[in-house]
């Protein structure tokens, strides 16, 4: 199967007052593109697809506009929340979007309710299966009271702890017979910024290991990081970054789409930055 991997879009941005709305949709229209014209049979969305938990009406119509023309494309549109997205918006519109085609992943969901979605390659009927895990911070990932009593370091721990749990039971299924994906959005320790990430929520307590991830992956789609980048791992752990510069100091990050092809039987080796929308 072929698919696109993206993230970190930060629609409704703006730079010391001035509204980049229409940079921000020429770099979309530039994704729906290149959908087009690579036939995907799925884009993978990897958060943060506002830079606000509550979004200008603006910005909520221009996502939601090319979360449209990506499914007219005829790929399965799959979207999780980061942490600049407001979750249980992404949860109340699920029903709505669902009908259009499209899957938005708020919180946390156990494997047979949402957490794990399944579909067929349109190209050629391979089964996938691909765990989402949504951006969660410390209160969700650990008891208040812990987070309370402990010391930092017990708390790096009990997070690491709790997200280890949640990405081994969504990904237990996975099998031999399917293309098996996971999309999250996280900071893997060892990752590079990219300059205009929201520190607070990226560091100390907030970071896992890439090797979290089962060798049974073919790909790990991961945003949150707004440089592109890979991370050594058990399996093809990758940021596919901003497609455009978010803030002051990113603009020497390459801003790209991921094209990835996998198949059942190997990890993800088609593998390939396209286009260069941020620019």
């Amino acid at each position: 199967m072929k698919f696109l991997h993206t993230a970190d879009w930060h629609v409704g941005k703006t730079l010391k007052g001035r509204d980049r709305l229409e940079e921000q949709r020429a770099v979309l229209g530039e994704i729906v593109r290149i959908a087009e014209e690579q036939q995907v049979d799925a884009v993978l969305i990897a958060g943060d697809l506002y830079d606000s938990v509550a979004p200008s009406a603006p910005a909520q119509q221009l996502v939601v506009r090319t979360l449209l023309a990506l499914r007219r494309a005829g790929a399965e549109v799959i979207a999780i929340a980061g942490n600049h997205d407001h979750a249980p918006t992404f949860d109340a519109y699920r029903p709505l979007m669902g009908v259009a085609g499209i899957t938005l992943v708020g919180g946390a969901r156990p494997p047979g309710k949402g957490g794990v979605i399944r579909f067929r390659a349109r190209a050629n009927g391979e089964d996938v299966q691909l765990a989402v895990l949504p951006f969660l911070t410390p209160r969700y990932a650990v008891k208040a009271a812990e987070i309370m009593t402990n010391t930092p370091a017990e708390n790096v721990r009990a997070y690491d702890d709790q997200i280890r749990h949640l990405v081994d039971a969504l990904t237990g299924g996975f099998a031999g017979d399917t293309v098996n994906l996971a999309m999250s959005h996280m900071t893997c320790i060892g990752g590079l910024f990219g300059g205009g990430e929201r520190t607070a929520q990226s560091i100390f307590e907030y970071s896992v290991p890439a090797s979290i991830f089962p060798v049974s992956a073919h790909y790990v789609a991961l945003g949150h990081l707004h440089r592109r980048q890979a991370l050594p791992a058990h399996c093809p752990v990758h940021y596919s970054g901003s497609p455009l510069a978010v803030d002051f100091g990113e603009q020497d990050n390459t801003s790209v789409a991921c094209l990835v092809e996998a198949t059942p039987a190997t990890p993800a080796g088609g593998h390939r930055d396209i286009g260069d929308p941020g620019r």
